[in-house]
């Protein structure tokens, strides 16, 4: 019988990828990072090192105990044969809690159910602080959360591996090669040194090709913990538990709580020695030398660098504000600087980045030129609204650096939401800097098709899940006629959510770009022959990859969706649009791409099942909502907004961006701008949480007038406005980024709600308010239109770019 390795464990995600990637290790996995599927040895022996032939494919059933194990029997025999060890990853720890992916374990059956005597076994266990913090972050889990049923399921895991040999992962980080090599020795198989070069590059680990990011094994602090977290698991017995069998210490929390109320230091019963660093430890031992010497800032910072780690990120906060409020008395600039950096650091890690803006600036007067700072204070402006200051500290770092593309990125974005500039510097702009995106192209002449051959046509972005681009190209993609069109994805993303599985289901290959060089993606994509490539992001995150396109990767490539300006290069060929986004005579001029003018629209969304779910109850005074990203208001659109206010007394406004608003910062600006116009505080609202999806329909329905933001208008809230009836004004610009709304409402038949400038713009609102019955009886009118149009036609809209495509190829 041939012999079959099992691992079982949590996390160990990276000490299986440094075992598969061993010579002489054929590795099967029975977890898909999409969840997607459930473990199908035949499927995986098959694609990832050809040991069963298609036609041997079957599909398993989950309670299929039998078919299992003669899957992996079969499996292991052919392995053998090949001279390579059979070892299966089992994530058993998932099977005990039934997370993240399925509400109840996928396998209904026992490991030992399915594995032959013929085996050698181990587990690789974590903290399991560590492994509840990062459970409950996936965002898989959604509602589906369960915190009784998590530490039940973990505790019985570590019960259950006690009957095994196990390892730390937390021993693994601290010597990886001894610890690798003890793995090996327990499950019989040959240690390889040379998977220490290969691990980062083996991509079959959960399922299709996954890549990392990081090219070293190291540690990360913990994860911040909440002081809610630390009092529950105080009273946790199952964590304790669990704890206690796994050999890890008490956190220094909850021990501290002990000792405080008066209680002996519970003794460890089964401690194993560890070979990691004790950060509980050192926090005992530098909490007791700030307790002996208050003022020496080392120990202190010391003292928050272990608060960090054991994931104290509050505490950590407080200590270190506390020392940089006497800094600039006592300390040296560049010690000012340090410590202002660190604290800056530990602020952003706590969740309260924008909190950090101040200490920022006040580095930036310390060290003008620390590149770091420049970019975080860019980032943090823009975040809050402030686009004018955040394109200040763009242009310096190009200035200290000409070569800084992520900067200069972020420059032409940013330009998009300021009121300052008209459409032809803009543009400008954008030819200036885009020299910086571009490399010498390869030739690529068009495939030769055989007749009858699939179009193959790619789509290319980092933002294939919940995000605005990712909502609306998804019913894109399922709509292609798939009998005439074979359509490739390439996700630039580590995020994955459900609109990322359904992209992965709606198309016909799935490529995960996110890791890989640049020079690696475009061998990629030129390997599998595009005919079209189309690209959805731009200037859009500083990490894009119009360098890749750059290149030439396909015969035809083509800017569509995501970012609504020219990319400026030569080799991007086609940007599709519709005469409203961007008007035939006047916007050729601004764009380096040839502008596809789409008879259809500029774009097709489908609305939300939720929709249907939504009503409003009735209505008092006057509601203004603005559901817009904070950095598309300008200085300009808050002028208009207050002048309304101004002369319709009895309406107020809503401001909703996701939690945006409940920065404080962001409220203090807004209540004093709004007051030097004369607007009562009363006046103004602002939404401080994010809301379940038909919640924020809901909110978005409530109101009575929608006001769009400019010169950078919406999209994706403009689409989910008029989903639910909300009539919206705008203030219609140049080209797409300053008419993406006012594109909308033309094609919908309602130019009366497009204003030129913002005067007009004022008087179209007011003249609503002013008119209450008539905006209410124009929320059916507009809703019909909006779910009748090509704005809602996905289908439509994808017909007309296959023909286009087929034109060109």
């Amino acid at each position: 019988m041939p012999l079959l390795h099992h691992l079982a464990g949590s996390g160990g995600t990276l000490i299986s990828r440094c075992l598969a990637s061993m010579k002489g290790v054929c590795f099967l996995s029975e977890i898909h990072p999409l969840g997607t599927r459930h473990f199908h040895p035949l499927r995986q022996a098959a694609e990832w090192y050809g040991l069963v032939d298609a036609a041997e494919i079957r599909e398993l059933e989950s309670d299929e105990v039998d078919g299992f194990a003669k899957a992996l029997a079969m499996i292991a025999g052919r392995a053998e044969k090949r001279r390579l060890s059979l070892v299966v990853r089992d994530w058993s720890h998932l099977d005990f809690v039934g997370f993240p992916f399925v509400s109840k374990p996928r396998l209904r059956f026992s490991w030992e159910d399915v594995i032959t005597e013929q085996e050698k076994r181990c587990a690789t266990v974590r903290h399991p602080l560590d492994q509840y913090l990062q459970c409950r972050e996936m965002k898989a889990l959604g509602d589906a959360w369960d915190e009784a049923a998590f530490w039940r399921g973990t505790r019985a895991f570590a019960e259950s591996v006690q009957q095994m040999p196990w390892f730390r992962y937390e021993d693994f980080l601290e010597d990886p090669q001894a610890t690798l090599a003890d793995v090996c020795r327990t499950l019989a198989i040959a240690y390889d040194p040379d998977w220490q070069q290969k691990w980062h590059q083996y991509t079959n680990m959960t399922g299709d090709s996954v890549r990392v990011e990081r090219k070293e094994i190291r540690f990360n602090e913990r994860s911040p913990v909440s002081r809610k977290i630390w009092a529950d698991l105080r009273k946790n017995e199952d964590f304790h538990a669990t704890l206690d069998m796994l050999g890890y210490p008490i956190p220094e929390p909850l021990r501290r709580r002990v000792l405080a109320e008066g209680n002996s230091e519970p003794e460890q019963k089964k401690e194993r020695k560890t070979k990691a660093k004790d950060w509980d430890a050192e926090v005992v031992r530098w909490r007791s030398a700030v307790q002996d010497d208050p003022v020496d800032m080392a120990s202190q910072l010391r003292l928050a660098e272990a608060l960090r780690w054991i994931g104290c990120v509050d505490e950590a906060v407080d200590l270190l504000l506390a020392l940089c409020c006497d800094a600039e008395q006592r300390l040296s600039s560049d010690s000012e600087s340090h410590l202002l950096l660190v604290a800056c650091t530990t602020l952003e890690k706590a969740g309260r980045k924008v909190d950090s803006l101040p200490l920022r600036r006040r580095v930036l007067e310390l060290r003008p030129s620390h590149r770091d700072n420049l970019f975080q204070l860019s980032a943090l402006s823009a975040l809050i609204g402030e686009i004018d200051e955040s394109l200040t500290y763009c242009r310096e770092l190009l200035r200290l650096d000409r070569g800084d593309s992520v900067a200069a990125a972020n420059c032409l974005l940013y330009m998009n939401y300021s009121d300052r500039y008209t459409a032809a510097e803009i543009s400008k702009e954008h030819f200036r800097l885009g020299i910086r995106f571009t490399e010498r192209p390869v030739p690529l002449a068009k495939r030769q098709r055989a007749v009858n051959e699939k179009i193959r046509i790619g789509y290319l972005a980092a933002d294939f899940y919940t995000h605005p681009v990712g909502k609306i190209i998804l019913p894109i993609l399922e709509s292609h006629d798939r009998d005439l069109f074979h359509v490739t994805v390439y996700h630039d993303s580590e995020q994955f959510d459900e609109i990322t599985k359904a992209t992965e289901q709606a198309v016909d290959r799935f490529v995960l770009i996110q890791a890989m060089e640049d020079e690696a993606v475009a061998q990629a994509i030129r390997q599998d022959q595009l005919d079209v490539l189309i690209e959805l992001g731009g200037y859009t995150g500083g990490g894009n990859r119009l360098r890749v396109l750059s290149k030439r990767v396909a015969p035809v490539q083509v800017s569509f969706l995501g970012y609504p300006n020219t990319t400026a290069l030569q080799t991007i060929d086609y940007h599709l649009t519709d005469r409203f986004a961007d008007p035939p005579g006047t916007a050729e001029s601004l764009y380096g791409e040839q502008l596809i003018w789409l008879d259809h629209a500029h774009l097709a969304w489908r609305p939300y099942p939720e929709v249907a779910n939504v009503s409003v109850a009735s209505r008092g005074a006057p509601l203004l909502g603005v559901f817009n990203n904070i950095a598309k208001i300008s200085p300009t659109a808050i002028a208009a907004y207050a002048t309304i206010l101004k002369k319709a007394p009895q309406a107020s406004v809503l401001f909703k961006y996701g939690d945006r608003y409940s920065i404080r910062s962001v409220q203090d600006r807004y209540r004093r701008e709004f007051a030097s116009c004369g607007v009562l505080p009363r006046q103004l609202r602002f939404q401080t949480r994010a809301e379940t999806l038909e919640t924020h329909l809901q909110t978005m329905m409530s109101v009575d007038l929608a006001l769009d933001a400019f010169p950078y208008q919406g999209t994706m809230t403009s689409l989910e406005c008029l989903s639910v009836g909300t009539p919206i004004v705008s203030c219609c610009g140049e080209f797409y980024a300053h008419r993406a709304t006012s594109a909308m409402m033309i094609r919908l038949g309602m130019p009366e709600l497009v204003a030129g400038d913002a005067e007009e713009y004022v008087e179209i609102a007011v003249q609503m308010l002013n008119d209450l019955s008539r905006l209410r009886e124009l929320r059916a009118e507009l809703r019909r239109r909006f779910l009748a149009s090509t704005l809602t036609d996905p289908v439509g809209l994808v017909r007309e770019i296959e023909t286009r495509v087929c034109g060109w190829v």
